[in-house]
């Protein structure tokens, strides 16, 4: 299994408008925002707050929002 860390945008309905996939460095700085397993995997579904928007945002070509509520960190299998 293969599992890729993202960030999630919602829409109004909360439907999943857009993602974005993580790189692997990102994952250490991210411990100490979200629960990480040993082998690099984003624990359930986090909503965005300041700090987690100032590691990801470098890899998100919008500005992020944490006031929306829309916005989240988490992983889920993807094809290899």
């Amino acid at each position: 299994m293969v599992v890729g860390n993202m960030v999630e945008k919602f829409g109004a309905d909360d439907f999943l408008e857009r993602s974005w996939d993580l790189p692997s460095e990102v994952i250490e700085p991210l411990r100490a925002q979200v629960e990480v397993t040993p082998d690099g995997w984003v624990v359930d579904m986090w909503p965005m707050t300041a700090q987690l928007a100032a590691i990801v945002q470098p890899w998100v070509d919008e500005s992020i929002d944490v006031e929306s509520d829309s916005w989240f960190v988490s992983s889920a299998q993807v094809a290899a």
